[in-house]
This record gives C-alpha cells, structure tokens and sequence, in this order.
C-alpha cells in the first residue's frame, strides 16, 4: 500500500482533489498551510509535487476530523532496517492507547525518509498520552541512526483535520 502527500493553499488542492472523486482525500490544516494526505494500491499518485511513501505498518483506520502528528525522521541507510524492526515492534503497543483512531510507519520513497503519524480524536488526548510511561517507550528518534548532516534532522509536524466543504 502507497500514501501520497502534499501541501497548498486549499484552494489549489481542492481542484486538484476535486478531479479525482474516488480516492478518499484528507485534508489537514496548519498555520496557514493546508496538507492533503491519501493512501492507495498504485504506487503512482495523483500529485504532480509532493511526497510518495511505502506503507510498512498500519493501525486504525483514518478518520475526517481529529488532531494529527508527524514524526519525520531521516536514518542512515545502514541503520534503515533495524529502526523499520524497532517501530514495528512498538506501534502495536499503541493499539489500545485511548483517543487514538489510527497510526501509520511510512518511508519515503527513494530515500530513508520515515514518517510515524498518528491520529488522534482531539489534541487533548495527544497531550495525554505525551505524559504516560508508555510515550516514553514510544522515543522513535531515538531509535534511529541518525544522519550526520545537521539539515536532515527529525522534526515533528501537527494537523488539525479539516472538514470537506
């Protein structure tokens, strides 16, 4: 399974979703800027920029509304397959954690770019869990080798859902 993303002001990716009614797009909203996120069985997708990923682990299902959060963290090639192993492990210890709807490991591909999002019902369910024990065995940056270069380092990135109109 393949997710795409991009990001635009919502106007411009609104006609683009707009031509395509039998993919289930998500719209999510940040500071002035709005990310259109789906997943699908092609490998090909239907933006022209943006950022193609290999689905490696999936949890839940997406839902239209809720709270969103982004780990992207970049890892060295020869450090890939153990961090892959690592988070696998981890994320079905998410399964039952409440207020979450769904999780998703994505790697970009043609890079060892990873993205762990997760969806959550409201944001302060997100801020809850921040504060378990079990956030703390959840430290994917952690897990990674990172890259050297300090402009390829982990950053984090949060959504607010956005109603279709």
């Amino acid at each position: 399974m393949w997710a795409f993303m991009t990001t635009g002001t919502t106007n411009v990716l609104k006609n683009i979703t707009d031509s395509h009614p039998n993919i289930d797009f998500y719209f999510m909203k940040k500071a002035g800027s709005t990310l259109v996120y789906y997943e699908d069985n092609r490998k090909k997708g239907v933006f022209v920029s943006g950022r193609n990923f290999e689905i490696l682990e999936t949890y839940g299902a997406l839902d239209k509304t809720g709270f969103v959060h982004m780990e992207n963290i970049p890892v060295m090639e020869d450090g890939a397959a153990v961090f892959e192993d690592q988070v696998k492990k981890r994320l079905p210890l998410l399964e039952h954690t409440d207020g979450l709807n769904a999780a998703r490991l994505l790697k970009q591909k043609k890079s060892n770019q990873y993205v762990i999002l997760t969806q959550w019902k409201t944001e302060q369910y997100y801020i809850s869990w921040q504060r378990s024990d079990l956030f703390k065995q959840m430290d994917f940056q952690n897990m990674a080798r990172l890259p050297a270069y300090f402009a390829e380092r982990p950053f984090t990135s949060t959504y607010i859902m956005m109603a279709e109109e």
